[in-house]
This record gives C-alpha cells, sequence and structure tokens, in this order.
C-alpha cells in the first residue's frame, strides 16, 4: 500500500493545500453541514470491547455509516472519516465528499465507542468507563478497517486486495487521524489531521491567550468588562443574573462562568468573531449595558478543559483547580490528566508519523495543541488557513451535486 499510495498522497496534498491557504475559499454560512448529510443509513459493526486483554472477549455494536456514489469501483480509494467525542449521526456533505467525489472514493464513518448509539453500557458508571481511550479507539479503528475491507474484497468476489485508505479528523478526530497512521502505518497511505490536537496540555493558557489575540484590543476590553461585571454580579444579584442569561437552573457560580466564557469562544474558534464582537464594542461605545448586550448574543445563540492566562476574558474562578474538581466530583478520588504519559506514547508535536497532513487554522486556539511546524528530523505537511477558525478546511458545506 506504502508504493501505490505516494501518487495519491501528492494529488491530496495539492488539493487540500489550495483549499488551506486561504479563508476565501470558504462560505461562512456554509461551514456547519448542519442536518445536510450524504447519508444518514446505519449500519453496524460487532467491535471488540477491550483489545488489550486476552481474556476478555466480550463486544459491542458500534455504528457507522458508508457513502458509495462517488465510489470508482472496485478499486478507488477508501476515505475513513473519523467521528469523535459526540453522537454521529451521518455522513456531512462538507468539503470531503468534494475529494470523494474528485477522487472517485468511498467515504466510511464510524461513531467513536461511548458516544451516540455506540455505547457498550446503559450505564456509564467510573467503572464501566474504564474502556473510553484513545488506545482503544485507535484499535476500533484498525479493526473496523480491516473488517470494511474484507467486507469489499467479498463484495467484489476478490482476496487480498488492499484499497488506498487515506483517514481524515478534526479537533479530537483530527489527533485520533494522525496517531492512526503513527500506530498502524500499513493501514493507510495519508492522514489529514485538521486542527488535530496531538499536543496534552496540563495548564493549556495559550488558549485565552489566543482568543485576547483574535479578539483585537476593543472586543477584548468588552468581554473583560462583561467578566468583571458578571463577577460582581454574582455577589450582589445572582439569581436574577443568571435569570437574564437563562441559565436560573446553574446553582454553582463556577459551572455559570465556564459556560459564559465558552459561549465567547465559540466565536473565535469557529470563525464568527463580528456576531459576539460588534454588538459588544457598539454597546460599549454607546455606554449601553454591556451585560446586558452579552446576554442577548448568548441566548440568541446558545440557550444554555481551559484555564485562563494572565490578562484573559475568562473569569479567574474557571481555573485548572475547578477542572481538577469537577473531574473528582464526576469520577471520584484518583483520577488525574496523565499529560506526560500521553505525550511520551504519541510524541506531542514531535509525532514521528509519516504522510500525515495538519492543517490550522490562523484564529483557532487549538492550534497552540496542533503541530504547527515541521522539522527536518521530524518532517510534516503543515497547512495554515488564514483567518481561519477550528476545523475550517473540512466543515465547509458546498453544493456540488
Amino acid at each position: 500500500m506504502e508504493s501505490g499510495g505516494r501518487r495519491w498522497m501528492a494529488v491530496l496534498l495539492v488539493v487540500l493545500g489550495e483549499l488551506s491557504l486561504s479563508s476565501s475559499y470558504l462560505n461562512p454560512r456554509l461551514l456547519h453541514a448542519g442536518k445536510n448529510y450524504l447519508t444518514t443509513q446505519e449500519h453496524w459493526f460487532n467491535q471488540t470491547l477491550d483489545h488489550f486483554s486476552p481474556y476478555d472477549h466480550r463486544e459491542f455494536e458500534q455504528r457507522y455509516f458508508e457513502f458509495l456514489d462517488y465510489f470508482r469501483a472496485p478499486d478507488g480509494p477508501i476515505f475513513l472519516k473519523i467521528c469523535g467525542e459526540s453522537s454521529c449521526n451521518g455522513i456531512a456533505n462538507d468539503y470531503l465528499s468534494v475529494l470523494a467525489k474528485k477522487f472517485g472514493a468511498a467515504i466510511v464513518s464510524p461513531e467513536h465507542r461511548y458516544y451516540g448509539k455506540s455505547s457498550p453500557f446503559k450505564l456509564h458508571t467510573t467503572q464501566n468507563l474504564k474502556f473510553l481511550s484513545s488506545k482503544q479507539a485507535l484499535f476500533d479503528l484498525a479493526a473496523f478497517r480491516q473488517f470494511y475491507q474484507e467486507s469489499l474484497n467479498q463484495k467484489f468476489n476478490r482476496s487480498n486486495v488492499e484499497n488506498p485508505w487515506f483517514v481524515f479528523g478534526i479537533s479530537y478526530s483530527g489527533a485520533l487521524s494522525a496517531w492512526f497512521r503513527l500506530k498502524f502505518p500499513h493501514l493507510t497511505c495519508g492522514s489529514l489531521a485538521s486542527s488535530g490536537v496531538v499536543l496534552a496540555v496540563y495548564n493549556f493558557t495559550e488558549f485565552d491567550q489566543q482568543i485576547g489575540a483574535s479578539a483585537g484590543p476593543e472586543c477584548k476590553s468588552a468581554l473583560q468588562q462583561v467578566t468583571q461585571l458578571v463577577e460582581e454580579g454574582l455577589t450582589s444579584y445572582p439569581k436574577a443574573l443568571k435569570s437574564a442569561f437563562g441559565a436560573s437552573e446553574l446553582t454553582i457560580d463556577g459551572d455559570f462562568l465556564y459556560f459564559l466564557a465558552d459561549a465567547a469562544v465559540t466565536a473565535f474558534q469557529y470563525g464568527n468573531p463580528d456576531k459576539l464582537c460588534s454588538p459588544l464594542v457598539e454597546a460599549k461605545k454607546a455606554g449601553q449595558d454591556l451585560v446586558g448586550a452579552y446576554a442577548s448574543y448568548v441566548k440568541d445563540n446558545f440557550g444554555f478543559s481551559v484555564a485562563p492566562a494572565n490578562d484573559s476574558i475568562r473569569s479567574s474562578k474557571v481555573d485548572t483547580r475547578y477542572h481538577l474538581d469537577l473531574c473528582k466530583n464526576v469520577f471520584g478520588d484518583g483520577v488525574y490528566p496523565e499529560v506526560d504519559e500521553t505525550n511520551l506514547y504519541y510524541g506531542g508535536t514531535k509525532i514521528a508519523g509519516t504522510k500525515i497532513v495538519f492543517t490550522n487554522g490562523s484564529q483557532d486556539p487549538w492550534r497552540h495543541a496542533s503541530k504547527q511546524i515541521s522539522s527536518p528530523d521530524m518532517p510534516s505537511y503543515v497547512v495554515t488557513c488564514h483567518n481561519c477558525g477550528h476545523g475550517t478546511d473540512l466543515r465547509a458545506a458546498l453544493n456540488h451535486h
């Protein structure tokens, strides 16, 4: 597969490079495919629960989707689109479908274990959650890849034939995409890690620093003033304040402040800063109610583990201790983020995998946990999309039918 995949990898690099060099290729209104799916037809695969135990032979049903309309049977490439940490309800009509049509590829997409309809257990107790890990997820992908290749071979009445496989993912699934190529290079010709967070970070202050830089001085100042006013309001009139945001049910102040911070972060992370900054800056210049303006933004757009840096827009109460206490409340004592162990196992930004394309948006705060620089000893294909947010290169949905 390695020699046959070089030509495919070169062509994909050209197409992805053209898309990722500039956000002018993308219509911001189309960055989220939403309900625009290529297919929502469910298929099922019996997945191993514990890939690392020689004694535990339990299995669970893993949901997956396939789209074959563009597939140049029987020898076309297979695009393995990794679903991440959420329910996977189909294959979206995004830029990957453009690539599939161009190269005559099939798209297959397995749902991540424990999400959507692919949970091994009905009850998510701490004991049951011990099988939820990136290592187990990578072996899920390997097992699924082998199953699907064998299914294709049976369908076309052949044996020992390998189609060219390419792996795609965004954010956490982008990291899985890179790690899959690292750990199973014989099962794929290449990988695209869009905003792939391959570096585990314990105290991720760079996240909020990027938000401040992306916001610009005026918007950043307005957001910091909102944070100050909200913190004062939580002391003076907490019930009325939370009610204004439609968040009366959030009794823990830290949870409320976390929600407000993430509502702001989303605007920058996904490339829509004007939706947040324009009304806030205008309200501040006009001497209007900043908290009210922000509450309107939150309610209109949201309904209802990062750490704040100095000079952050985030409340200082939403810090590392807040997240550690949250983990303790949910999982009990003894659960601690093994950041160094994760980076030792996968390599962090020194990942030693070959034929991996790392794409990042210049405005994306998560890019600081991705690989942004190639080096002679650890070469990678690194592409930056200017003025783009999180996973912009693959999230674009286009009318190409």
